[in-house]
């Protein structure tokens, strides 16, 4: 049995990382591996978020019950008949109905649940399964990879559990300027908590790729000419989940990294517009081929050849530069006015930095330390010299 039953964990403080840890949850309870999430943020849902199968039974609606502040305090018989109502229109006609929140689990609200069911059972609609935040907690302790992920590993190793879980469509993040600028500031505490805490990012079309991929598989008597359609879409996949991973190795380095979390802090009125552009930029594997871009290079102390990097941006920002750098040679003449940290913080925060994270991840992930890079000046940002 696992340890993780001894303890008590407080709900996730955001929609997104409660979201994934339902799905989680009831993936590997219904042993459901095209378990996929209901269209995304501002579509029509009908009162379902995640679409599941367990053996015979299907469609499963799995509700995340969302509020406005977490953890959710309580939730009334109002809200639950409000989302039974929702859950109606869904299509197909759903066989199981489960709505899932932060709230305690509370009796009142479960025996209203079996007078629902009784009436359901007569009208030959879906059974409603009502699970409150200790509930979903034992489920999911239940299993050892979801506990490990959402919780921490229970070994001697240290902890490394799920801090944040964000999810992006059309390579746009989800979370909103205000959310977002909370979100850092969390991230950078608890990973001073959890320095081996981990990051997901999620995009609506891996998961809708993912589940057209389990409909083709799920299909018999799959010509040739199919089976290479679906290993094209796996190809697909794999380049977008290689995205996300990258992404979110770029925001670990940023918020885990001593030096690079202390100017992060610093940072605090750009430090969104940072983490926003990069995910944003790497997500979008057009990025790098736009057209009616222009651009700079910028490159790190101590250059080598293979390591100028281009940074493209609009001409409107390349102009800024130029009109920037001619302000502050008039008014600082004997001021380098070629390093990065002199751009203007419009370009800087939006293009280059972005760029930069990109290089250290690149090379970190061919065999460079963090701490290398240190020695080499690369976090610095004011050692970095551009050119136009």
């Amino acid at each position: 049995m696992s340890g993780f039953v001894h303890f008590e964990h407080a709900p996730p403080r955001s929609w997104d990382q409660f979201e994934e840890l339902c799905a989680d949850t009831f993936q590997d309870e219904f042993q459901d591996y095209a378990l996929v999430r209901n269209g995304r943020q501002g579509q029509a849902q009908d009162g379902v978020d995640i679409v599941a199968r367990q053996g015979v039974l299907w469609p499963i609606g799995i509700q995340c019950k969302k509020k406005s502040r977490w953890p959710v305090k309580k939730i009334t018989t109002q809200e639950i008949d409000a989302e039974i109502a929702k859950a109606k229109n869904f299509k197909p006609a759903l066989q199981v109905f489960y709505l899932v929140s932060t709230a305690p689990d509370d009796g009142p609200l479960q025996e209203h649940v079996r007078k629902l069911n009784v009436q359901h059972k007569k009208q030959k609609l879906f059974e409603v399964v009502l699970i409150g935040w200790a509930e979903l907690e034992r489920r999911a302790k239940r299993h050892h990879s979801v506990a490990a992920k959402h919780f921490g590993s229970y070994s001697a190793a240290p902890p490394a559990p799920l801090i944040a879980a964000w999810q992006a469509s059309g390579y746009k993040l989800h979370l909103d300027d205000e959310e977002l600028r909370v979100a850092i500031r969390e991230i950078i505490h608890d990973l001073g908590d959890f320095p081996n805490g981990r990051i997901l990012i999620h995009q609506q079309e891996t998961a809708d790729l993912l589940f057209e991929i389990k409909k083709r598989q799920a299909a018999s008597n799959q010509s040739l000419k199919e089976r290479e359609a679906i290993v094209d879409l796996r190809d697909k996949l794999r380049q977008l989940r290689d995205r996300e991973s990258t992404a979110a190795a770029g925001l670990r380095l940023l918020f885990g990294n001593k030096f690079l979390r202390e100017m992060m802090t610093a940072w605090r009125d750009h430090a969104s517009i940072l983490v926003r552009s990069y995910v944003e930029q790497e997500l979008d594997m057009q990025f790098s081929t736009v057209t009616g871009f222009e651009k700079i290079r910028i490159f790190p102390p101590g250059l080598t050849p293979d390591e100028r990097i281009a940074v493209f941006m609009p001409p409107v920002d390349l102009a800024a530069i130029m009109q920037h750098r001619t302000e502050l040679r008039e008014k600082y003449p004997n001021l380098r006015s070629d390093n990065v940290s002199e751009l203007p913080n419009a370009v800087r925060f939006k293009w280059a930095m972005p760029a930069l994270v990109r290089r250290w991840v690149k090379a970190l992930d061919s065999g460079r330390s963090a701490e290398e890079l240190e020695r080499a000046h690369w976090f610095d940002t004011a050692a970095w010299r551009f050119e136009q």
